[in-house]
């Protein structure tokens, strides 16, 4: 990983900001508010080896907001590829093609997701940002107009103090759940990720794949090192009852598909795959005093949505506001964090509706354990609604 300040010259800082993580939301917020002229800005991080990362494909947009970044846009520079749009074969056999070409945003992305994280964390660092990393927070404790942090990076304690703190730790929410928020979990979906070979055919070279099958759906799309990623999208406990962790029942239910096997094959059919969460989830509140939540922090979409990169990058332009105009004196701390928990409300409102009527318009196995859970779910919506109304407190 990059090379960072020794861990003593952080003992005893006194930051404007401390983000927790520093993946794209953290690295963006960071870069955000050293864009605005926030003065002191720290990223915290425990790095995690592993052995893939997913979240390539991202929306079209993505090169807009880097724009408002004050980057450069031109992602294909960096080696990254443009997504022309999707194919998705859902709700039955015939491909159903959403193209990009005419999309006022431009195309979505084929990211080496890696590549771009590291990236865009050096962005945040050239601007003026700091590192700290390995580190984890023990301790959170608000002492007056400042957050008190006893940090832990494995050999040592330090101790530091914020302002403001924001959440970027992903789907588990670390740093909120420690400050009292509450999780709440709509489904329990899981990706199953390798990577693949692509066919030698040009079918549908630059769009994403998408093919639902009764226990859930797969996913694929070319990478710009020539490999293709593979995935199938199910529920934990099917995976579980399926076996799906090991490289024969994976290996079995890639060749019940229909066009995804035609699209590629897994690289190495003895090898199984690597297991990420999907969940659909969020929090019950997007903040509190001086602190938010952001990015799959604050609400992590299904992957359909292929929008968890591009929301982390607006979450990180909004968090960025409100503590720039509360540092700064420009504008109410309770104003400003009460906006920003209503643009998280809203959000969320509109993702829970268009996912219930994407998921509905596929009834070739709505009997099916996966499917029905889906169809059904709106009848949860009250439930939902109450915990959507809980942002807006």
């Amino acid at each position: 990983m990059e090379a960072r300040e020794p861990i003593e010259a952080f003992r005893g800082a006194k930051l404007d900001a401390a983000i927790v993580g520093a993946g794209p939301a953290g690295a963006a917020a960071a870069l955000a508010l050293r864009r605005s002229g926030t003065e002191s800005v720290a990223m915290i991080d425990w790095p995690r080896s592993r052995r893939m990362s997913i979240g390539e494909s991202a929306a079209p947009g993505l090169a807009a907001l880097l724009q408002r970044f004050g980057l450069d846009c031109r992602l294909e520079c960096l080696g990254h590829l443009p997504c022309h749009g999707n194919v998705s074969f859902w709700g039955g056999t015939a491909p159903s093609i959403a193209d990009f070409f005419r999309h006022a945003s431009g195309p979505g992305w084929h990211l080496d997701r890696a590549a771009f994280d590291s990236w865009l964390r050096d962005q945040a660092r050239d601007a003026g940002a700091r590192l700290l990393a390995p580190a984890r927070v023990l301790e959170a404790e608000r002492d007056g107009e400042v957050w008190r942090l006893l940090l832990g990076t494995g050999t040592a304690t330090i101790e530091l103090s914020a302002r403001w703190l924001l959440d970027a730790t992903g789907r588990s929410a670390a740093l909120s759940r420690r400050l009292g928020a509450r999780l709440h979990r709509v489904d329990r979906l899981v990706a199953l990720a390798v990577f693949g070979r692509p066919a030698a055919e040009a079918r549908f070279r630059g769009f994403t794949m998408v093919e639902a099958t009764e226990i859930g759906w797969w996913y694929g799309a070319r990478l710009p090192d020539g490999r293709a990623m593979l995935a199938l999208m199910t529920d934990a406990d099917i995976a579980r009852r399926n076996g799906l962790r090991a490289a024969a029942a994976f290996h079995e239910a890639w060749s019940a598909t229909v066009e995804m096997r035609r699209f590629a094959a897994p690289l190495s059919p003895a090898e199984g795959p690597a297991v990420f969460s999907a969940a659909t989830q969020f929090l019950d509140r997007a903040g509190g005093p001086s602190w938010l939540a952001l990015g799959d922090a604050l609400m992590a979409l299904d992957p359909l949505s292929a929008s968890g990169l591009t929301g982390a990058l607006e979450d990180a332009l909004a968090a960025g506001e409100v503590i720039a105009g509360s540092l700064s004196g420009s504008g109410s701390e309770c104003l400003l964090a009460a906006g920003y928990a209503h643009r998280a409300r809203v959000t969320l409102e509109s993702y829970l509706t268009a996912r219930f009527a994407i998921y509905a318009a596929e009834r070739r196995w709505s009997e099916s354990p996966f499917w029905r859970r889906r169809i059904a779910g709106s009848g949860n919506f009250g439930y939902h609604a109450r915990q959507r109304e809980e942002f807006a407190a």
